[in-house]
């Protein structure tokens, strides 16, 4: 299932599988048999711990270690997350759809042979909104409810009834309930065990003790983890190939190769070059693009961000360029999205409007058409805001302030370099100087978070429950996601409705509004949604690719 937000860059993550015929041999030197399927990822796996998988990958393998009560699957036709039974055989909602009443399955058990009782649910939760440990998931617990003191008591908001009957307590009723209600569940027999400090560096995060469709048999740091078919489990069901080998290729160029050449089956975020390379050999591998869950924009820093630093967050006033909505508009004219779009992503990506993705159906507003490319009306607009090339030196100014700045983007992402040159030059076709900033991931991060910017490139991978809180609610230090740190109060009164009604089609008009009031305030250029490009040889069958991972029902994964 989906399990977290992530804010991404565009740096590719490549996954792959083997052929149906046996390779001729892996990093370990040990002969690949022909029911074995490798994935080529591009950087190793810190951790198998689902407290603290910060990267997809991790998460994704952790997620078929762990149970969870219910499986989530996301209705294309319709747009929403729709949940099933996994640890829950079954659940009802009481007091007002506030509670849910989740009732366990019995012949559930541990790969260690224990059996899985709701004390490991609740522990489990104790462990996510433990504010020590400050796990990836903290946030999620959230929506359980309060005690007086406005914390959150995890035995009070999550009883166990019996060995086999958990009750969830939330403060409201909310779409999102069945969601959070879904983390993955660890065993508290041993984790109990672990004094709390030790927990992030415990041997536990490396030798995990699951009951899902795959087991850990194996890790090589760097090289390779191997995943095996789990026989204890029922949830769902003990998976069908004997291993699920997840290998360290960091080169993209090398896994690109490999796809075609046959060794590898799988792989991700192909380009549309290498896609339609794939397509014209007429190579046995199906093209298959998923839904597109991500976008990536242009963020303008809304606000001032040396005051806000300056002050801890007290001062907040107008960015001296970018806190005017006319000239964010003026901005998004002189970027051509289009040919952005075509250039860099051809069929597989599509301009953007807004942060709500067309896969929301019910949510989308398709009315909603993009600003239009058009470089004279820019400087019109610029001109209006006392922006003029009085020296005719190229560049825009008003009266002693030249408009210039930075652009940070992350190194080592060859996409956005490329992105971010066509950006800058567009910008300068409107006498607007953009100087490109290459930083470290890390630094990037910090920078973002702390507001010290001028514009960055980036991208969001929404949330499927479409809580969108998190990137545009006005409180800064609670919402650190709202890197443009974009200020509306009907934008916050709109999310906090529409994140509490149950029935998600009820919040289409609000959804809606939403859209508009950022279409009119441009606090950031929309560029485009972008979708996630497969090539798998036709030799691998069972596969069901999805928006809620690459591993998605990998247990029914088979080679014909």
């Amino acid at each position: 299932m989906q399990w977290f937000c992530r804010f991404y860059f565009p740096v590719i993550l490549l996954i792959y599988f083997s052929s149906c015929t046996p390779r001729k041999n892996n990093t370990a030197g040990q002969p690949i048999g022909k029911n074995i399927i490798v994935i080529g990822i591009g950087s190793d796996v810190d951790t198998f711990n689902p407290l603290f998988a910060q990267e997809v990958t991790a998460g994704e393998i952790s997620e078929l270690i762990y149970p969870s009560l219910v499986k989530a699957d996301f209705d294309t036709a319709e747009g929403s997350l729709h949940y099933s039974p996994m640890l829950a055989r079954t659940w009802e909602f009481t007091d007002n759809n506030r509670e849910i009443v989740f009732h366990l399955r019995s012949d559930a058990s541990w790969s260690d042979g224990q059996r899985i009782t709701a004390r490991d649910v609740q522990y489990s939760y104790e462990l996510y909104g433990n504010e020590e440990l400050a796990s990836v998931r903290q946030h999620e617990v959230e929506g359980l409810k309060k005690g007086k003191d406005g914390t959150i008591d995890i035995r009070h908001s999550i009883e166990i009834v019996n060995d086999s009957t958990v009750r969830f307590h939330f403060e409201r009723s909310s779409p999102s309930q069945l969601h959070d209600a879904g983390l993955p569940i660890l065993p508290a027999h041993l984790f109990d065990t672990i004094p709390q400090n030790e927990l992030r560096t415990h041997s536990i995060n490396r030798k995990p003790v699951g009951a899902g469709p795959f087991s850990l048999a194996s890790r090589k740091p760097n090289e390779e983890i191997i995943l095996k078919s789990n026989p204890l489990s029922v949830l769902p069901k003990p998976a069908m190939i004997d291993q699920l080998v997840f290998r360290v290729i960091p080169d993209h160029g090398s896994r690109f190769a490999h796809l075609k050449s046959g060794e590898i089956d799988l792989m991700t975020d192909l380009s549309p070059s290498e896609a339609r390379e794939v397509i014209d050999a007429n190579l046995p591998i199906r093209v298959i693009a998923t839904p597109p869950r991500r976008y990536q924009f242009i963020g303008w820093n809304n606000i001032d961000g040396q005051a806000y630093v300056m002050s801890s967050g007290k001062n907040i006033q107008p960015h001296p360029l970018f806190g005017n909505k006319t000239i964010r508009t003026a901005l998004t004219m002189a970027v051509d999205r289009k040919s952005i779009v075509k250039a860099l992503l051809a069929q597989f990506g599509q301009e953007a409007v807004g942060p709500v993705s067309p896969i929301f159906r019910y949510a989308y507003d398709d009315t909603l058409n993009p600003i239009p490319f058009d470089p004279r009306s820019a400087l019109a607009l610029l001109k209006k805001e006392g922006w003029d090339d009085s020296d005719n030196d190229g560049v825009l100014e008003k009266g002693k302030t030249k408009f210039s700045f930075g652009l940070t983007i992350p190194a080592g992402s060859q996409f956005t370099l490329e992105l971010a040159t066509i950006i800058q030059k567009q910008l300068r076709d409107v006498k607007i100087a953009v100087h490109i900033q290459q930083v470290e991931e890390s630094i990037f991060w910090q920078q973002l978070v702390e507001k010290k910017f001028d514009a960055f490139i980036g991208g969001f991978e929404i949330p499927l429950q479409l809580q969108l809180s998190m990137f545009w609610g006005s409180d800064l230090s609670k919402y650190p996601f709202n890197f443009v740190s974009f200020r509306d109060p009907r934008v916050d009164q709109i999310l906090q409705k529409a994140e509490s009604m149950r029935n998600v089609k009820e919040t289409a008009h609000l959804w809606k509004e939403f859209q508009v009031i950022l279409a009119e305030q441009q606090p950031c250029t929309f560029l485009f949604w972008e979708n996630n490009v497969i090539g798998v040889n036709k030799r691998v069958a069972g596969t069901n690719f999805s928006i809620l991972g690459t591993t998605y029902r990998s247990w029914e994964w088979k080679i014909e």
